[in-house]
């Protein structure tokens, strides 16, 4: 799956529909993404550059409730990435890299949130989006795991994604 609509929708439209809705799509998250910085200057200007130092905090403490569902981690495993496949069609353009019973790896080329927070020069900020993974894989079934080396948010030409199953 490449990431186009068409992957998802029950009838296909044309490259045009799709990026009319796709430009919707990246207009709505970017004025989320606007609130969020001018919010986060905001709270700079009050309380200080510390503020930055908070979200860097909150972000790395963050977990999330694991499934009290978790099945077979192999099973799991191909149904996160289905799911996470489904959830980024339109806003990421990806090419599945490794495809094997305990091991999947995507090398993502396109993310819009990185677009956006890096047009607003706050890919910092927009870490904090990025930093959601690890947790996400780990609350969908504990004895998943994940392991990134380079993201779009900061740079780089790829988000490399490895999602697998501990040993």
């Amino acid at each position: 799956m490449s990431g186009s609509l068409n992957d998802i929708l029950p009838d296909p439209i044309s490259e045009e529909n799709e990026k009319v809705l796709l430009e919707l799509v990246k207009q709505k998250m970017k004025g989320a993404a606007e609130l969020t910085v001018r919010l986060l200057q905001a709270m700079e200007e009050r309380f200080g550059p510390e503020v930055r130092e908070v979200v860097r905090d909150m972000t790395k403490s963050h977990k999330l409730t694991p499934r009290t569902d978790a099945g077979e981690p192999k099973a799991d495993l191909r149904d996160f990435c289905a799911d996470l496949e489904k959830g980024c069609v339109g806003s990421h353009r990806w090419e599945q890299v490794i495809d094997e019973p305990d091991r999947s790896g995507y090398h993502f080329t396109r993310c819009m949130w990185a677009e956006i927070f890096r047009e607003l020069g706050e890919a910092e900020l927009g870490f904090v989006i990025c930093a959601g993974d690890e947790p996400a894989v780990e609350s969908y079934n504990p004895k998943l795991a994940f392991k990134r080396t380079k993201v779009l948010m900061n740079g780089d030409e790829i988000c490399d994604h490895i999602f697998y199953v501990k040993k």
